[in-house]
């Protein structure tokens, strides 16, 4: 049915399919497949949800023939959580790939340069996730992130004590060893 559809030029068609072959739902597993259409679709309408899921999951895999791209697998992702009727566990895979893509990119430190740190804006859609009373697993891995970006400082990395750690009053997601730190992160990038 969905096929006929898709044959057709139907948008909502070609995006359900190409989420069913990635899947494998109904139809034999085909990433190629799923990539192809998820790519046709999202070309004819660019929030396309399910397209854009699929294209998503294929960057961060490295799947039907894509190479494995973290950025562009958060730039489709983004989209999915800029839909208004937005559920829970869109904004958790949002979050999650933001942190896959800046643990790749910087694999040095936990925080990212300024400018470039992606917890604030994933700890934003964990902690929306969490508001939503029926994603009780985001809660576990939520309170561990908090606390581990609680012990670096944003700026300079040096670990930080209970009493001198001071957090960003916009954010609330990252942490500072002092004014100087705080003030020199804002100005390389994290006002952004």
């Amino acid at each position: 049915l969905f096929e006929a559809a898709a044959a057709k030029g139907n948008m909502n068609a070609l995006a359900y399919l190409a989420f069913h072959y990635y899947l494998g739902e109904g139809v034999e597993k085909d990433a190629v497949k799923a990539v192809r259409l998820g790519t046709v679709s999202a070309k004819l309408q660019s929030t396309c949800i399910c397209a854009n899921l699929v294209l998503g999951y294929c960057f961060m895999q490295g799947e039907g023939g894509l190479e494995r791209s973290l950025a562009r697998s958060v730039h489709y992702m983004k989209t999915v959580v800029e839909d208004p009727e937005l559920d829970p566990n869109s904004m958790r895979l949002y979050a999650t790939t933001l942190l896959a893509a800046s643990a790749f990119y910087y694999p040095d430190h936990n925080i990212a340069p300024s400018g470039h740190n992606a917890i604030p804006e994933a700890l934003f859609w964990f902690r929306r996730a969490d508001a939503n009373p029926m994603n009780a697993e985001t809660v576990p891995f939520l309170g561990s992130l908090e606390s581990s970006v609680k012990e670096l400082c944003a700026c300079c990395y040096r670990t930080l004590s209970t009493d001198k750690r001071k957090c960003c009053v916009e954010c609330k997601a990252i942490y500072y060893c002092s004014r100087e730190c705080q003030v020199a992160d804002w100005k390389a990038g994290h006002k952004k």
